[in-house]
């Protein structure tokens, strides 16, 4: 197919176009679902060296699926039972993001979390112990600050 705005994609058209969103689709499921288990097994050095590939099929899949949404109506005449496993495969895309979302939400505020346990514990043994008006022992304000590199 030349150009989807002025041509209609041919029946074998159709199914190509298709056939390779369903492949993307799947594709990317399958990187989605890796993600999200090695998330769970706190596997996060191994689970950022999928973010490009995840970053380069979700173009891809974007890209097809504007293709694909423009030749709908012929795609849906032409190659109907294609179509359908396409309906599947989207479903089934939809529920494997959002639990890649969900667990990926969840690693993220466990790790903004520790970071600012371990931020405080920095600045509560750097505060200088001082005393008080009455004699007694006060803790200095607070000043301290951690860095952090992702590098790393």
């Amino acid at each position: 197919m030349s150009n989807a705005a002025t041509t209609l994609p041919t029946r074998d058209e159709a199914g190509q176009m298709v056939d390779r969103i369903v492949e993307t689709v799947e594709r990317l499921t399958s990187v989605m679902q890796r993600e999200t288990e090695l998330i769970r097994a706190a596997k996060l050095k191994e689970a950022t060296q999928l973010v490009e590939d995840k970053a380069t099929l979700a173009g891809v899949y974007q890209r097809e699926l504007e293709a694909v949404r423009a030749a709908a109506s012929v795609i849906g005449r032409l190659v109907p039972d294609r179509a359908d496993v396409l309906r599947m495969r989207l479903a089934g895309l939809q529920e494997t993001l959002s639990v890649n979302l969900a667990v990926v939400g969840t690693a993220r505020a466990v790790a903004e979390d520790m970071m600012r346990t371990v931020a405080d514990e920095v600045s509560k043994r750097e505060r200088p112990q001082v005393y008080g008006q009455h004699g007694t022992v006060a803790q200095a304000p607070r000043s301290a600050s951690l860095t952090v590199s992702r590098r790393s």
